[in-house]
């Protein structure tokens, strides 16, 4: 991480992907952790989804607060919006290194399983049919979060964690030789 410049660290992906294991395995070295769900959770535990409009509007000014601190920072999004791709570019107007981690599945299906699996132990329920219009979503907007990221590490989490491609300064610079399906497009638009 370069001293000089703040990094704001992006963990994108459908619901279920995995997002917020990876982003606590790396939590000493990304700053504040901005994620809206938690934020939902602190403001009404016993329903958050129900707040996920006061969360989202929290987080909004949890991180234009820490852009205009130029401190790290790090976001959990399912980047099914255009609300982290705004934030991002704010930040790299800003002076902001935007490194990017996006974590998928195989299809839409184990992300809806693993959903389930975590309401089962006591994690937050995602509505299937917003697991579904989220998946295609992301990966849509995955595109032009490419066009202002910095670098980004595209991982598959169908069995265990595999970076798939690196993308730096939006050039293809690492790739497994076997892409996974849900990746293919996003790399192919990439490599050459």
């Amino acid at each position: 991480m370069n001293k000089l410049k703040p990094v704001m660290t992006v963990f994108a992906g459908t619901n279920g992907a995995g997002k917020s294991t990876l982003s606590m395995q790396m939590r000493a070295w990304l700053g504040e952790l901005v994620d809206p769900d938690q934020i939902a959770r602190e403001l009404k535990p016993d329903d958050p989804r129900s707040v996920d409009l006061s969360a989202g509007r929290e987080a909004v000014k949890r991180i234009r607060s820490l852009i205009k601190r130029q401190e790290h920072f790090a976001i959990e999004t399912t980047l099914s919006g255009t609300f982290v791709l705004k934030h991002m570019q704010i930040a790299k107007e800003s002076g902001y290194d935007i490194v990017m981690y996006y974590i998928g599945l195989q299809d839409v299906q184990m992300h809806i399983d693993r959903v389930a699996s975590r309401v089962e132990q006591g994690g937050h329920w995602i509505a299937e049919e917003d697991i579904r219009f989220r998946y295609g979503q992301s990966l849509q907007n995955l595109k032009p979060a490419l066009a202002i990221a910095d670098q980004v590490f595209i991982i598959d989490n169908t069995n265990q964690p595999t970076i798939v491609a690196e993308i730096t300064e939006s050039k293809l610079i690492y790739c497994i030789e076997n892409i996974p399906a849900w990746s293919a497009n996003v790399i192919r638009d990439h490599s050459g």
